[in-house]
């Protein structure tokens, strides 16, 4: 059977995330009277997985809980939000297709500068023939101690990757799971759909809605907007964010582009990835504030106390243990309520809820690499391209968001919501959703050429292919003054070019207040 155009088939996604996801609470007409899907008839992403179309489905549901949340403080017609696909599918490369003037500030203090960090996380066979996601976190000397590999020794690509091949070749993909719980580092073995469904971790996860999302109690009543003279759909709605690298952050800078105030925390002592200050920073002000010293935790507590929106994005359990979980976040917010996001690999039930995890291991552990493997012809699991699960998550998260904000201004409360990198990869690949079939990820390969890609293709080897591909082959798109970009002529990073926002809404134009800037940029307050 054909597939359907990529605008036909995100439109059919978009209600199928509205049919399993009742907090979007979106009314079966509007997706088809406001909701206007538009771009090319083929995905740009090589594989079977619909990830384009989902990220195009995840903005539209965006926009429409965003029209809600309008409505509801501006009144007036309900807005027409139109999604090029086309765009979304690019989004989903966004930390790539940037232009800067200035370097980034160094946040990552010598990670990755040697073939041995990038062999920490990648794909490997094992002694059973199965294949497993190794991932050595942002530092990865923890990981070769534990697992007893010098970390130090030079070594070009290939060397560093068939050096650590030959240890996992000496341990089943079960021993290396539970070695990996043991040391409590990151890393998964690559499932099979069905197989991933029949865990434990699997079942807690299977019919959790994408946007997960409670009232935790009533506080006081409704509570109203902020005053607003720029009629901005958030408008004076305060966010912190202690999340790093990417899905996180993306939740931020998505409710950025709606005009929230959003203030990215970043503890001094932690490593971060330097590119993503370009795209992830974007509409938010930089903080740097170490939680463990007295005096930045009482400047931490009381820029929550204003907010009205915190995302976790740390390890599980780690702000807990700083004086940050779910119920002190809850206090220092008062009577007006707070919603609290936790953005997670595994969820908040379930046997794997407190390990950590990154997109590489929801991939893997989902069955999304081994699906995508398969239909590339590869031997073996190969990563989904781009950070694709991160990004999808972020928009969901912010989706998530907007609906408690608009739940807390008709009903009060605290809310909290759950934005999970493997329940996405599981409804990626759900029988719903379905694959495009074999003949037409050959199409696209023809068009497009991303060439081979395999289980040591890494995020950076796999997004290197796919944005060239797009340069070589839709450079119109790429082009940083077309109509799919915005630039900012003077910031931090001087002038700066990124794409623009993807969802656009009639009555209310996307934009970002602020560019982008370093990490631990600005002074620890709303006041600006």
């Amino acid at each position: 059977m054909a597939a359907e155009p990529v605008p036909q088939e995100a439109r059919r996604l978009a209600k199928l995330l509205n049919e399993k996801n009742p907090a979007l609470q979106i009314p079966d007409d509007y997706i088809d009277t406001h909701i206007h899907f538009e771009g090319g008839d083929l995905p740009v992403q090589p594989g079977c997985l619909k990830s384009g179309a989902l990220c195009a489905a995840a903005f539209a549901a965006f926009g429409a809980v965003a029209n809600q949340v309008a409505q509801d403080r501006y009144g007036g017609e309900p807005s027409h939000v139109t999604i090029n696909t086309d765009h979304a599918g690019y989004f989903l490369g966004l930390p790539a297709l940037v232009k800067a003037e200035k370097p980034p500030v160094d946040w990552q203090r010598g990670a990755w500068e040697k073939e041995m960090d990038r062999a920490a996380t990648k794909i490997y066979p094992t002694k059973d023939g199965r294949w497993f996601q190794l991932h050595g976190d942002i530092d990865c000397h923890a990981l070769f101690r534990d697992i007893g590999l010098e970390y130090n020794m030079e070594a070009s690509r290939e060397e560093a990757y068939e050096i650590v091949k030959k240890w996992t070749l000496l341990h089943t993909a079960d021993e290396l799971e539970a070695m990996m719980v043991k040391f409590g580092h990151s890393g998964s073995k690559c499932y099979e759909p069905e197989e991933w469904l029949a865990t434990d971790m699997g079942k807690a996860l299977e019919n959790k809605p994408l946007i997960n999302i409670e009232q935790v109690n009533k506080a006081n009543g409704p509570v109203p907007y902020p005053p607003a003279n720029k009629k901005r759909i958030l408008e004076g709605i305060k966010v912190v964010e202690m999340v790093r690298i990417i899905a996180g952050p993306t939740i931020g800078r998505t409710l950025a582009e709606l005009g929230a105030q959003v203030i990215k925390v970043n503890p001094p002592h932690l490593r971060d990835i330097n590119i993503l200050q370009y795209t992830l920073t974007t509409g938010t002000h930089t903080v740097s504030l170490d939680a463990r010293q007295p005096d930045q935790k009482a400047q931490l507590e009381s820029l929550i106390a204003e907010a009205d929106v915190f995302i976790d994005g740390f390890r599980p359990g780690s702000l807990e243990r700083l004086g940050f979980g779910k119920e002190r976040v809850m206090q220092l917010a008062g009577p007006k309520g707070i919603i609290y996001i936790d953005e997670n690999a595994y969820g908040v039930e379930g046997p794997y809820r407190h390990r950590p995890g990154w997109q590489q291991i929801a991939d893997t552990a989902s069955g999304c690499a081994v699906v995508q493997g398969r239909s590339l012809g590869a031997e073996g699991a190969v990563l989904p391209p781009l950070p694709i699960s991160d990004l999808v998550t972020g928009v969901l998260g912010a989706v998530t968001v907007l609906c408690g904000i608009r739940d807390r201004a008709r009903h009060g409360g605290n809310y909290f919501g759950v934005a999970c990198l493997t329940a996405y990869d599981m409804f990626c690949i759900s029988k719903q959703v379905g694959q495009y079939p074999p003949e037409l990820v050959q199409q696209v390969e023809r068009v497009f050429g991303f060439g081979p890609m395999a289980p040591k293709d890494d995020v950076p080897d796999l997004l290197g292919k796919v944005i060239q591909a797009w340069y070589n082959n839709r450079p119109k798109d790429m082009d940083f003054d077309g109509k799919l970009f915005v630039s900012f002529e003077d910031g931090p990073f001087g002038q700066s070019k990124q794409l623009a926002p993807v969802a656009r809404i009639d009555n209310y134009p996307s934009g970002w207040d602020h560019p982008p800037r370093p990490y631990g940029y600005d002074k620890p307050t709303f006041d600006y």
